[in-house]
């Protein structure tokens, strides 16, 4: 019976796939990661706290994927023809976090969005280039677009407009620039197409009451324009559009550091509308910032200059 036992085992042992060990080391920048995943062929481990995992693999090829979070993954293969203790070292290489901060001025403490108690709605420069480049002369369309937004013409010939918020009347949503109620107490006659979206960094909009922090005005929202800051290197820009109903839209737009703590912006725009009724608009806009303030020290001429014929 000893003898049939042993020989069943031998013809076992004989039947199985010659193994081999493998040593994985894997490292970083920093020493060894614990805790990464190491994957062979169809096999799962882990290393240890020393970086190191250890496991019997048959003879052949063997594909080896290392993965740990905050690293880019990494695979590799080789060739096992001899049964002995094999050693590889493999480096992770970090990954790169791309992370994203939007501040919020609408809520009068500079904070960010995912922060904020209020439910604020942000469009960023690549949004608002978007709708820049299909009409440049105004931001009707960028707020349009919007959900629980409607913008109301009250005067054509005037360019003036209302924004009605949630289904109320749109003097009760109070437009800001850079934190500060600059378009008057009541937005029934705002001029919002004549704001060019060219100057504008950032829109935030409060959707809701918030009378607590601007008055009765804003009982339906608040719609603050964000000016774009100058950065350190020069930006000028210009912009013309043309539609087939005659109309012409041409904006341009300079901002410049003037010290490590000053900068300055001026924007400038025409806008000329053939055949039925023609406007020529003129709206200079200068802007002074310093690098320390969130909103704007001085602000130069604000106006229209406007020739009918």
């Amino acid at each position: 019976m000893k003898l049939i036992a042993l020989f069943t085992l031998a013809v076992s042992l004989l039947a199985q796939d010659p193994q081999s060990t493998i040593k994985i080391e894997v490292t970083a920048e920093n020493g060894p990661v614990p805790g990464a995943t190491v994957k062979l062929n169809a096999q799962t481990f882990q290393t240890g706290a020393d970086g190191i995992a250890r496991a019997s693999v048959p003879l052949g090829l063997l594909t080896i994927e290392v993965a740990k979070e905050g690293f880019f993954p990494t695979t590799t293969s080789m060739e096992l023809d001899q049964i002995k203790e094999w050693a590889v070292s493999i480096e992770l290489h970090p990954a790169e976090k791309a992370e994203e901060e939007i501040t919020v001025y609408a809520t009068r403490n500079d904070v960010r969005i995912q922060d904020s108690t209020l439910r604020v709605e942000v469009l960023q420069r690549e949004e608002i280039e978007e709708k820049m480049l299909m009409t440049p002369g105004d931001i009707v369309m960028m707020l349009n677009e919007m959900g629980g937004m409607r913008v109301q013409t009250t005067s054509p010939s005037l360019g003036a407009a209302s924004v009605r918020m949630q289904g109320m009347r749109g003097r009760y949503t109070r437009f800001l620039s850079d934190g500060l109620p600059l378009f008057g107490q009541q937005g029934a006659g705002l001029g919002l197409l004549q704001i060019p979206p060219m100057d504008l960094g950032q829109v935030e909009v409060i959707k809701g009451n918030a009378s607590a922090l601007y008055g009765a005005g804003a009982m339906a929202g608040v719609v603050n324009l964000i000016a774009r800051r100058p950065s350190a290197e020069p930006v000028r820009e210009f912009l013309i559009n043309r539609t087939t109903l005659g109309g012409t839209d041409a904006d341009g737009f300079f901002a410049s550091k003037l010290t490590q703590q000053w900068g300055m912006s001026l924007l400038g725009g025409g806008h000329w509308q053939e055949r039925k009724d023609r406007i020529v608009m003129v709206g200079p806009i200068l802007r002074v910032t310093r690098e320390e303030s969130s909103v704007p020290v001085f602000i130069g001429t604000v106006g229209t200059v406007k020739a009918r014929s």
